[in-house]
């Protein structure tokens, strides 16, 4: 089952903030969202004109999607009085979620978002129930009660005693102190021409408290005008990596990276107003729709489930630049065979292939037109059939000849995969295979530039082994 994640917090009219940007944020990352709105704010990306609370339908909304569904983590934005905090903070107990706080309270054009003093009573009341919590810098001045403003590097250990305040206030309930916490001031300094967030993550033993800090550096960037909504889409991609199995420093650290590929993209708005794009862009929308395009071709006719491999099989395809496996798309979950046709696990997305991502990117050192790699089933007889009735280059890989040290790492196997078949003819063929070894299934791995050109070597295999 897909994981599900709830956001708590006030809705913007203008989607880059706020629940719109959790939902959008979780919905990127690859999770179900759930939501709950504490807040109907009036807004545009650079003035603020006010809110209403809806804390008298907000214990409804929770009443009726934590009771309904499995939900473990909650991203907690806008809390707008000490209604909505009361309902929030029992929720959180009686259903032990996994709480990340944004602990807003100024929005992003200097307007309360909270009744007056509201801070103190989600210090006190909240903090001890929340396992990571993200304030910016002016927020943790105010938390820890230590002047935070003009901090550089060499002020690191200022800002880690603001972020060590912080954290003890979170562990003020001894009932959950051996509970693992973070603390992640945002924008906590600068160093030449970057900025950087420090991370502070404290497990407590016995009363012991054993913190450790980590600095993620980011360019500075030179942009006019009002960023609207980064601390949402922070805040609910800490939620979304965590819910996915990560823990709290990993889903800090995949948070920054998602953080920074976004970071770079925005969508300009009038008036020197902007928020963070978090659509895909143009070339992964083309290469997500090639694998569709291969997919609804496999999944259409049954004789496809044949080629799947216990493994599983899977579509991978790459930017045309690739370098990372993060620039490689796959199914998540692979195909699979479901009542004699191919069917997906998951949905198409980037970074989550990892053997045939591998092959890509070590075979685009060679020839930067393959783009697209399948894995298929192997018997004898159809590699037979092939090399006898296609004009596909088929070239075998025998396990066995792999040194000792490259047995032992797969990813050392893809690659050397690739080179063997460089060395021995000189180019990537249409179709890699081998017979397997000790643990490893038989394969065949059948190489493309495009979807069509998948297609039709998938057209040539079937035709010859199936008619």
């Amino acid at each position: 089952m897909k994981p599900f994640c709830l956001t708590i917090a006030g809705s913007d009219p203008t989607s880059g903030a706020g629940i719109q940007a959790d939902i959008r944020t979780f919905d990127r990352i690859g999770v179900h969202p759930f939501s709950a709105i504490t807040a109907i704010t009036y807004q545009t990306a650079t003035d603020f004109y006010g809110f209403k609370s809806l804390s008298e339908e907000l214990g409804k909304q929770l009443d009726a999607i934590l009771n309904a569904y499995p939900i473990k983590y909650v991203k907690i934005g806008m809390i707008p009085d000490i209604k909505s905090l009361d309902i929030i903070k029992h929720s959180i107990v009686t259903h032990d979620l996994t709480a990340v706080l944004d602990p807003v309270s100024i929005s992003s054009v200097g307007y309360r978002l909270s009744s007056e003093g509201l801070e103190h009573e989600i210090e006190r009341e909240l903090f001890p129930f929340v396992t990571v919590l993200t304030p910016n810098l002016e927020e943790a001045s105010y938390y820890s009660n230590i002047d935070l403003n003009d901090k550089t590097t060499d002020h690191l250990e200022d800002l880690k005693k603001a972020a060590e305040e912080i954290v003890n206030k979170m562990y003020l309930d001894q009932k959950i102190s051996k509970t693992q916490k973070a603390v992640i001031i945002k924008s906590a300094g600068e160093d030449k021409n970057d900025i950087f967030d420090l991370a502070c993550v404290c497990k407590s033993i016995n009363d012991k408290k054993n913190l450790r800090f980590k600095i993620y550096k980011k360019p500075k960037l030179t942009l006019q005008g009002n960023v609207h909504g980064t601390g949402c889409v922070f805040s609910s991609a800490i939620t979304a990596y965590l819910s996915l199995g990560n823990s709290i420093l990993k889903s800090i650290e995949k948070s920054e990276h998602f953080f920074d590929d976004k970071f770079l993209n925005f969508i300009e708005l009038p008036q020197e107003g902007m928020i963070i794009d978090l659509t895909l862009d143009q070339e992964q929308i083309k290469v997500i729709d090639q694998i569709k395009e291969i997919y609804h071709y496999i999944s259409s006719e049954s004789k496809f489930s044949m080629l799947i491999p216990e493994v599983r099989m899977n579509i991978s395809g790459s930017l045309p630049n690739a370098a990372s496996k993060e620039e490689i798309a796959g199914i998540e979950g692979r195909i699979t065979n479901v009542g004699g046709y191919p069917k997906a696990s998951g949905e198409i997305k980037f970074g989550k292939s990892d053997h045939t991502a591998r092959l890509i990117l070590e075979a685009k050192k060679f020839d930067t037109s393959i783009n697209f790699v399948i894995n298929l089933k192997y018997k004898s007889d159809w590699v037979k059939i092939l090399q006898k009735k296609t004009d596909l280059s088929l070239q075998e890989i025998v396990r066995e000849h792999q040194p000792e040290k490259i047995m032992t790492t797969e990813e050392s196997t893809m690659q050397w995969l690739i080179k063997k078949s460089i060395k021995e003819i000189g180019r990537i063929p249409d179709i890699i295979w081998d017979k397997g070894s000790v643990r490893k299934e038989p394969m065949i791995r059948l190489f493309g530039k495009n979807a069509e050109d998948i297609i039709n070597k998938l057209q040539k295999i079937t035709d010859s082994i199936f008619n």
